[in-house]
């Protein structure tokens, strides 16, 4: 069970990360560098008082997922694309996790269809429920909108310091054996597409999260990792975020010697497979003996 001063620092979290969330949308808007978007959501953490959980995510269209522009990034949004945000934030390790996605042409029913996706699965939550119900609302809802939920992602628990921890949150229906209890911290991210409803890796990854130390050949390897886990310890981080001070390449060979050597774990850029659209909504929750509290509104 959370203490009450463990649940006063997830307030907190929430509600700072949902007026960042709300900011996201007057910012969005075709001609937006998304390097920009990125940089300016997680300086609005800092100036809010805490720090990013893991690096903003700016996904556009077929890209579902894990896209956190690198330093060189020049793309911007283009009119009729539908962009993703995905943002956390972290005091002292205690996570709130939210996104919304802005349409900037002719997906506003698929945004919508996805937030009343989510909406319904809030309504499901409570103690002792297999969390299969949650996906079950979530497929219901974007199949009853002419949408597919995408079957391979799903929401997952929180903890101090862990981004994903034990349960996962499906968004389509079955029974898992998995159930919910008092105190759960969730985040419930519905996806839906017009697509397939699958997403695959793409080849690239802006986004790491260190593993452990490793033996590593060169010195450069040796002190980047060192800083990795003074600095950001278990949660992830973003490439461009060690990219002061670096050229391009020396980045990327650095980088691919920690990930070889299996000291950091690579977020690849998940795309749909078919290449439709995907709108992403997410809210974390804490389950209560009547329901669940949902920090992030």
């Amino acid at each position: 069970m959370l203490s009450d001063v463990e649940l006063e620092i997830y307030r907190r979290a929430g509600k700072l990360v949902a007026e960042v969330r709300e900011e996201v949308r007057k910012i969005v808007k075709p001609g937006e560098m998304l390097i920009t978007i990125a940089e300016t959501v997680e300086d609005l953490i800092r100036q809010k008082g805490a720090r990013p959980a893991f690096p903003c995510n700016v996904s556009v269209n077929e890209v579902a997922a894990h896209y956190s522009p690198p330093a060189t990034d020049e793309s911007r949004v283009k009119e009729g694309d539908l962009v993703k945000v995905d943002i956390g934030a972290q005091i002292d390790g205690y996570i709130a996790d939210t996104a919304v996605t802005v349409a900037t042409g002719d997906d506003l029913e698929m945004v919508q269809a996805v937030e009343r996706a989510l909406e319904e699965a809030i309504k499901v939550i409570k103690p002792g429920i297999d969390v299969g119900d949650i996906g079950e609302a979530v497929e219901a809802t974007a199949l009853a909108a002419g949408f597919k939920p995408i079957r391979n992602l799903t929401g997952h628990a929180l903890s101090r310091w862990t981004l994903h921890a034990g349960l996962t949150i499906p968004n389509v229906r079955g029974a898992t054996g998995e159930r919910l209890e008092v105190g759960d911290i969730l985040a419930l991210e519905p996806f839906i597409t017009n697509g397939a409803g699958y997403v695959e890796d793409a080849p690239q990854a802006f986004i790491f999260r260190y593993v452990g130390d490793r033996p590593v050949r060169t010195r450069m390897a040796r002190k980047m990792l060192f800083d990795i886990k003074r600095n950001y310890d278990s949660l992830p981080f973003a490439e461009r975020w060690l990219a002061k001070g670096m050229s391009k390449l020396r980045l990327e060979l650095t980088l691919r010697e920690l990930i070889n050597a299996g000291a950091l774990y690579p977020y690849h850029v998940l795309k749909e497979r078919a290449g439709g659209k995907v709108a992403q909504a997410e809210h974390t929750v804490i389950v209560t003996e009547q329901g669940c509290e949902v920090i992030t509104r």
